[in-house]
């Protein structure tokens, strides 16, 4: 039975255990519960005379604010084997690992308190111009390097069944690809969103799109994916990048990812509405939104195309297949990125963006922009030919309510 850790024993620990000697140095410690975590505990150590820190988590078998929603053990190892992964392969886009303690479940690392949650650095309204080529990076390279395009087959296979998240995938598969689109007693929603969120129980052609999508996310084991790629688990500042929480993270269809980030710059696009009551102030800011969005794509093709040249194995020789292949993950780009909007307006899993509206009202409004952009994205996702379509999609989306 594994023993929560708390503020007094997370010292004891880490007194322990050579993080002194490795990061911390000598002075008085002390420790507090960071209240962002939902699913792990999670400590912010700190030296006190020095200034040093770490953040430790620890893995309980159950979510730690929600003791009846039982949750793997198992997931410590994979965030901590897939930190390790993501950091040979894009170094600079993760945070450091100082410890991984299987028997206790606890991992630390890096305390990024020189960087922001992107969430919430977007509600403010501010602009960081590397972002999109460091994420663009990180996505090309942890995708690329995990693929069959450069692993041996046996090394992929091998892989493919050494992080099996059966009981995370399962929670993405409710709530991202089955919940929001039916009678659920789970979903949730501003109450002026009503008309809109029955329309869409009644679409079933719509639900077909999705389901297309959400038998890809069950069956194509594409590459290791982080599979909760949003801005919430983005740390930045004007200078840096860091992709955190990497829990759920299994082999699965590349585009996940990248839609999923997509997803989220739309629903930060859309939230505006709100938080930006100055219309040229929202324009000027929706649009560095959209060029952050445009390039981040932009440099993801170009970087995912120079490892594929430079690094692959020898089971791909033909460059029309290549094109073929990133304009598909484009397309399915789109259909995995509407899955991700319509769970955080009408599932169980909603955002700061629109849940610091306080006004039920404007909330609607903003929220129904992104609804809106879900929508034209999964009807449309065939058609699309360039990152520009998806782009006009979010552009041309308007309020619904």
């Amino acid at each position: 039975m594994v023993k929560p850790l708390d503020e007094k024993s997370v010292v004891e620990y880490v007194e322990n255990s050579g993080l002194r000697a490795k990061v911390l140095g000598e002075g008085d410690l002390k420790a507090h519960v960071i209240a962002e975590g939902n699913v792990n505990l999670i400590f912010r150590v700190e030296n006190v005379e020095n200034g040093h820190s770490v953040i430790l988590k620890q893995a309980l078998p159950y979510a730690w604010r929600y003791p009846d929603f039982k949750m793997p053990l198992d997931r410590q190892r994979i965030e901590y084997e897939v930190l390790e992964i993501e950091g040979k392969y894009a170094p600079e886009q993760v945070p450091l690992i100082y410890l991984y303690d299987e028997e206790n479940h606890v991992l630390v690392i890096e305390d990024l308190k020189r960087h922001k949650v992107m969430r919430e650095a977007l509600i403010e309204g501010k602009i960081f111009p590397k972002v999109a080529r460091h994420v663009g990076t990180f996505m090309a390279r942890t995708l690329f390097y995990t693929s069959d395009f450069y692993l041996p087959s046996e090394k992929k296979k091998a892989m493919v069944a050494r992080f099996m998240n059966p009981v995370l995938c399962k929670v993405q598969e409710d709530l991202v690809f089955t919940e929001p689109y039916i009678e659920h007693p789970n979903n949730r929603w501003s109450k002026p969103l009503e008309s809109l969120v029955k329309e869409i129980y009644a679409d079933d052609e719509l639900r077909s799109e999705i389901f297309h999508f959400k038998e890809l996310y069950m069956t194509r084991a594409q590459a290791l994916i982080h599979n909760d790629l949003h801005t919430g688990s983005i740390m930045l500042n004007e200078e840096e990048t860091k992709v955190i929480d990497p829990e759920f993270a299994f082999f699965g269809p590349m585009a996940h990812d990248i839609g999923t980030y997509f997803a989220n710059l739309v629903i930060a696009y859309a939230a505006q509405e709100a938080h930006r009551k100055d219309e040229e102030e929202r324009r000027r800011y929706r649009e560095w939104i959209l060029g952050s969005f445009k390039e981040t794509w932009n440099v993801f093709e170009e970087e995912f195309l120079k490892a594929w040249e430079k690094d692959a194995n020898e089971g791909w020789p033909s460059q029309k297949f290549k094109e073929k292949f990133v304009l598909e993950l484009l397309k399915d780009t789109a259909g995995f990125g509407s899955a991700e909007i319509f769970r955080r307006t009408i599932g169980m899993a909603h955002v700061h963006d629109f849940w610091t509206i306080k006004d039920e009202t404007e909330r609607a409004k903003a929220e129904s922009i992104a609804i809106d952009v879900a929508r034209k994205w999964i009807y449309n996702w065939r058609a699309v030919g360039s990152v520009d379509d998806l782009v006009d999609m979010i552009k041309d989306s308007k309020t619904l309510v």
